[in-house]
């Protein structure tokens, strides 16, 4: 468990909060590129508190500013989006996605104190279908995390998107837990021993072909990017009647990022970015590595997971505190789901998030040999924020040493004499990375 005063600095990153600080030293996710629209409407976006508007100008450049404008503070939410910048409804001011003040039409012609104005605008970068952005010192501005699905053509990839109501650990502390796929995601399982798949163009599942135990044993390694670990459980026998092993190795990628093994042929990856103290966006990446999506297939693997029926912001008005979050108590009665949720993992693990409220109370935790990668993510991040006063240790992940493309989540059948460590190595490296 921690203490109050430890789970403040972990959850909180609102007004300047230090765990901001730290996540501010990082590129984060903010939109899908598809979600921007060039000449289209600025998106509001909050990230680590801050209030900010996005938008593809009319040259088709991505552009991340403060919400108000300058002049008087409208919000540029409201604004025309023309000439390669936002205008202001109030006063006509246009700012470009650089935060430059590019005309102030309701000054006198020859006024040139727009040139010293400047609208905070923050670097950006799309990769991988998804855009990104730096909210950091630009003169420590670190190395793209160039996953191996950041680096591929959006056509391989499908990037789901929800807004949760709770705070980023909450929910990335679900991701790294690997023990609860044997109770919570059980229909889940049940889908896949059913035949039921949108995930064409890959090898099967092994969760399918394997009986899960529900006390796996956690292994687990640090790593210059956090940690990666072996969830090992006790599994079928072969045909020979020897008995095996079952393990799934998953990876924690500092800050928000857990990489979650899945069948061959694709990569799955999400992210918990925080958007205030009680939400967070959560990004679920599903890559194809050696072909592109289907046609439709997108659609299909969003309805897959449950991820359907979007608002404005991205949350999932059907599936809140309000209605319980879908629960079908009658299926659980009988016997037709463990859940009730229909055996979609997404939505299983949103509600146990949210459930808990929007920051839990970790000093009422009772944690135990199950929880051990949730306990290493904790120290890592608290470890890491302590250190930007003394600045005696450089964050995880911004010291290079590893290649962002080679991390690899996996699942295997092993031998009882085998050794965990045999699943989820680095993959061949990528020829195009800076990584060293």
């Amino acid at each position: 468990m921690l203490n109050n005063a430890d789970n403040e600095l972990l959850v909180r990153i609102e007004n300047g909060a230090p765990m901001s600080q730290l996540m501010r030293k990082y590129w984060l996710p903010v939109f899908r590129s598809e979600d921007l629209e060039a000449g289209g409407a600025p998106r509001p976006v909050t990230l680590l508190g801050e209030r900010l508007v996005a938008f593809r100008d009319t040259s088709g450049e991505v552009g991340l500013l403060d919400e108000y404008c300058p002049h008087r503070g409208a919000s540029l939410t409201l604004a025309r989006n023309v000439d390669c910048s936002l205008q202001c409804l109030y006063h006509g001011w246009r700012v470009d996605r650089e935060g430059r003040v590019v005309e102030t039409p309701s000054e006198p012609d020859d006024a040139t104190f727009k040139d010293r104005i400047r609208q905070v605008a923050y670097p950006v970068r799309e990769s991988g279908g998804m855009v990104w952005a730096y909210l950091g010192d630009p003169a420590e501005t670190p190395e793209f995390p160039a996953f191996n699905w950041a680096e591929a053509d959006p056509s391989h990839t499908a990037i789901l998107r929800v807004r949760l109501s709770c705070n980023w650990a909450q929910a990335l502390e679900g991701v790294i837990d690997s023990a609860h796929v044997s109770f919570l995601h059980t229909d889940y399982v049940g889908r896949l021993a059913n035949g039921e798949d949108a995930y064409e163009g890959g090898g099967e599942s092994l969760l399918s072909k394997v009986a899960l135990d529900g006390h796996p044993k956690l292994k687990i390694e640090n790593t210059p990017y956090g940690f990666r670990y072996g969830a090992i459980r006790d599994a079928h026998r072969d045909e020979d009647g020897a008995p095996v092993k079952y393990v799934r190795v998953t990876h924690f990628v500092a800050p928000v990022w857990g990489l979650i093994p899945t069948r061959q042929g694709w990569s799955f990856a999400q992210a918990f970015v925080p958007v205030d103290d009680h939400h967070t966006m959560f990004y679920f990446v599903l890559h194809l590595e050696d072909a592109p999506l289907k046609p439709g297939q997108r659609e299909l693997l969003a309805e897959w997971n449950g991820i359907t029926g979007l608002d404005a912001d991205f949350a999932l008005p059907r599936h809140t505190a309000a209605n319980n979050w879908g629960q079908d108590r009658a299926a659980m009665t009988a016997g037709t789901s463990f859940s009730g949720m229909g055996g979609y993992p997404p939505l299983e693990d949103i509600a146990v998030q949210e459930s808990m409220g929007p920051v839990y109370d970790r000093s009422r935790e009772h944690l135990g040999t199950s929880d051990v990668a949730v306990i290493r993510m904790r120290r890592i991040m608290l470890a890491a924020v302590r250190a930007l006063d003394t600045g005696d240790r450089t964050p995880p992940a911004l010291a290079g040493g590893f290649d962002y493309h080679a991390i690899h989540a996996e699942e295997a059948i092993l031998e009882l004499d085998q050794e965990w460590t045999v699943v989820g190595n680095p993959r061949p490296t990528s020829p195009a990375s800076t990584q060293v």
